[in-house]
């Protein structure tokens, strides 16, 4: 009873296919805005706590930029699934 089949050979044979350049695009975007959202966030945090002044901007100001990278994030995240980013064009990312 012996056996051929090598378990290592069928996952190694097969690469990875190779993401488009539109769609490496959407996920390096994708990756800068959600450190940006992430700056952000804790910027909120830091003004609410005290611990940061607002330097000019207010606190509402910072949340509705907070929203609209929110929304941005969103769209990219579509896009770099290779979905429509929602714009009404059925652009398919």
């Amino acid at each position: 009873m012996t056996s051929t089949h090598s378990p290592s050979t069928g996952a190694a044979s097969q690469a990875a296919p190779v993401p488009s350049p539109e769609r490496q695009d959407a996920v390096e975007r994708l990756g800068r805005l959600q450190h940006q959202y992430d700056l952000l966030q804790l910027r909120i945090q830091r003004v609410e706590e005290g611990a940061e002044p607002e330097d000019g901007s207010s606190l509402a100001m910072l949340r509705m930029r907070l929203e609209g990278l929110r929304q941005d994030l969103d769209r990219q995240r579509r896009r770099a699934s290779g979905q429509c980013c929602n714009c009404g064009g059925g652009c398919r990312g």
